[in-house]
C-alpha cells in the first residue's frame, strides 16, 4: 500500500453552537475587521438568519451577494466580484448551500488573480493533459480566506475544489488549490432548519455519494475508510432521524457531521463516474448536484459491480440493508426521501445522452472509477441504466 493523505489547511470546525456566537470567536480570532457576505436569496430574504447576522457583525459587515443561481455559473461570479472588490473584504463568509460555498471560494480566486472577464477564467481550471492525465495550472496562494456556514449537506465547505459553470461553453469547470477551503466551518443545526426538505434530503445524497465513492475507490486508504463508512452508516441513520422529526436538532447536527466525515475523500482522487458525470450533467441539463447524485450513484453501483470486491455488499450494510444489492438498498433510502431516481424525472432528455458522455470523457473528471470509463460507451452504459 502506497499513497499520500493531504491534510488541507482548514484550522476549525465548529459544530453545535449558535451562530452568533461562534463567529465572535472566529472573528476576534481571525483578527478580521471586513466581512463580504455570500448567502442564498431564500436565507436573505424569506428568514431572519441574515439580517440577524448583519447585527452580529456590526460595523464589520461590508456587503452581501445574494444572487448566485445553482452551479456558480460565471456571469454571476463576475457580478458577485465587483461587489466584493468594491468593499475590500479582509474576509468572506458563506451562509448556505454548495453554490454560496463555492461562489466564495470562486471569489477568492478572482480577487487572487484580478479575473474581470468571461475569458479570464480559462487559465485557471483543471483540464485534461496531452499524457491523458487531469492537469492543474494553480493559482496565487495569499488569497483572503473563507469561514462557511454550511445550511445543505452538499460537503463544499470541507473541499479544496469549487465549481463554476461556463454559461457560454455550457460545461462545469473545476478549480483545485489549498487555500480554496475555509479557514473555518460553523456547523449550527438551528440555522440548518430553514433549509427546504426537498433541499436537505437532496444534498444528503451528494454526501452519500462522496462516502461512497470513497469507500470503493481504488485509491481508499484506512483514514478514509473510517470516517467515510462511520459517515455513511450514520448519515443514513441521521436523514431517517430528521424524516421523523424535522425539528429534531440531535439528528440534524448528526447529518452534517456525516457529511464531515463523508468528505475526507474528496479532492483526494477518490471520485469515479457518479461524480465525473454529474459535472456535466449540471452544466448541460441544468440538474441540481444533489439530483445528480441521486440518479446516477444507483446506476454507478450497478456499472461497477464486479469491480468493487467485498466493498460492494458492505455499502449495502452500511446503508442499513445488509445482504441486498446496494443499488437497491440506496434506491430504497432515495423512495424514503421523497428523492427522484431516473434522468426523465429531472428533465434530462434522452437527446442529451451523448451530449453528456463526450463532455465526460473530454473532461477527465471520471478517471479516478474502479472500473474504467475511457469511452463513451463507458459513459452511456450508466446513463442509460439512470435513464
Amino acid at each position: 500500500m502506497r499513497g499520500t493523505q493531504i491534510q488541507f489547511p482548514q484550522e476549525r470546525v465548529i459544530f453545535g453552537s449558535p451562530l452568533a456566537e461562534a463567529l465572535e470567536t472566529e472573528m476576534a480570532a481571525l483578527g478580521v475587521a471586513r466581512v463580504f457576505v455570500m448567502c442564498s436569496g431564500t436565507l436573505s430574504r424569506k428568514t431572519p438568519v441574515i439580517a440577524d447576522l448583519k447585527k452580529a457583525l456590526g460595523a464589520r459587515f461590508v456587503g452581501l451577494f445574494d444572487q448566485m443561481p445553482a452551479h456558480s455559473p460565471r456571469s454571476a461570479l463576475l457580478k458577485a466580484a465587483a461587489l466584493a472588490r468594491a468593499a475590500k473584504p479582509d474576509l468572506i463568509l458563506s451562509v448556505g448551500g454548495g453554490s454560496s460555498i463555492d461562489g466564495a471560494k470562486m471569489i477568492q480566486l478572482m480577487l487572487a488573480e484580478d479575473i474581470h472577464a468571461h475569458a479570464d477564467f480559462d487559465a485557471f481550471h483543471m483540464r485534461l493533459g496531452d499524457g491523458g492525465g487531469l492537469v492543474n495550472p494553480g493559482f496565487r496562494a495569499g488569497m483572503i480566506r473563507q469561514i462557511a456556514v454550511p445550511t445543505t449537506l452538499s460537503g463544499a465547505e470541507f473541499t479544496t475544489t469549487a465549481g463554476s459553470v461556463d454559461d457560454m461553453a455550457h460545461k462545469k469547470d473545476l478549480y483545485v488549490g489549498p487555500y480554496l477551503v475555509p479557514v473555518a466551518v460553523i456547523l449550527d443545526p438551528a440555522i440548518a432548519r430553514h433549509t427546504d426538505d426537498g433541499l436537505w434530503y437532496s444534498t444528503a445524497v451528494r454526501a452519500i455519494d462522496h462516502a461512497v465513492e470513497s469507500i470503493y475507490s481504488p485509491k481508499a486508504n484506512p483514514f478514509t475508510d473510517a470516517t467515510c463508512m462511520h459517515g455513511l452508516r450514520m448519515m443514513q441513520e441521521a436523514l431517517r432521524g430528521t424524516r421523523r422529526d424535522g425539528d429534531d436538532l440531535e439528528a440534524r447536527l448528526n447529518a452534517q457531521m456525516a457529511v464531515w466525515l463523508s468528505t475526507t475523500g474528496m479532492g483526494r482522487g477518490q471520485h469515479g463516474a457518479s461524480h465525473g458525470i454529474s459535472y456535466s450533467l449540471s452544466a448541460i441539463a441544468h440538474v441540481p448536484h444533489g439530483h445528480c447524485s441521486c440518479v446516477l450513484l444507483p446506476a454507478t453501483l450497478r456499472f461497477n459491480a464486479g469491480w468493487t470486491g467485498e466493498r460492494h455488499a458492505l455499502i449495502a450494510e452500511l446503508l442499513g440493508r445488509p445482504g441486498v444489492d446496494p443499488a437497491d438498498a440506496l434506491l430504497e433510502l432515495l423512495h424514503e426521501l421523497s428523492q427522484p431516481t431516473t434522468l426523465r424525472e429531472v428533465g434530462v432528455t434522452r437527446d442529451q445522452l451523448p451530449w453528456i458522455a463526450r463532455t465526460v470523457v473530454a473532461s477527465g473528471h471520471a478517471s479516478g472509477n474502479p472500473r474504467p470509463v475511457e469511452r463513451e460507451e463507458d459513459i452511456m452504459a450508466i446513463l442509460e441504466t439512470a435513464w
